[in-house]
């Protein structure tokens, strides 16, 4: 929820790369909130300490996710589930920390991190949000 009714286009200023700040997706076909009845489908989930990972390699384990977070310099996650055989193509669970901003800063970090695919050479993109659970265990 913003206070703000409107993005005003005359507010745009130009970027280091030549580019403009503002740029209008009203009319894109991927815009969520462009009607009532697509607004209505997100389900909006405040933030919280366990994040739910998806698009994951199959082979993802704790100790990878450790890795990673050791690699991008933020805290690890207190406790990891990671969900056995809901899909043949990828995994997913649960990542779970100490605190929501502990949890908050990894998701900058992490969301959208490329892991290595074993099976194939396209990467993995990870994909985080927060999670309605209450521990990852």
């Amino acid at each position: 929820v913003s206070k703000q009714q409107a993005i005003m286009p005359g507010q745009s200023y130009g970027l280091e790369d030549g580019s403009c700040s503002y740029k209008d997706f009203s009319g894109s076909r991927n815009n969520r909130f462009s009607t009532p009845e697509q607004a209505a489908k997100n389900r909006i989930q405040h933030p919280s300490n366990v994040l739910h990972f998806f698009n994951a390699p199959l082979e993802v384990t704790e100790d990878n996710f450790y890795e990673i977070c050791d690699e991008l310099g933020v805290k690890r996650p207190s406790s990891v589930k990671v969900f056995s055989g809901k899909s043949e193509r990828s995994s997913s669970g649960l990542l779970e920390w100490d605190s929501k901003s502990d949890a908050l800063e990894t998701l900058g970090f992490l969301n959208h991190y490329q892991m290595k695919n074993p099976n194939g050479p396209y990467p993995y993109t990870l994909k985080l949000c927060f999670s309605t659970a209450q521990h990852a265990s």
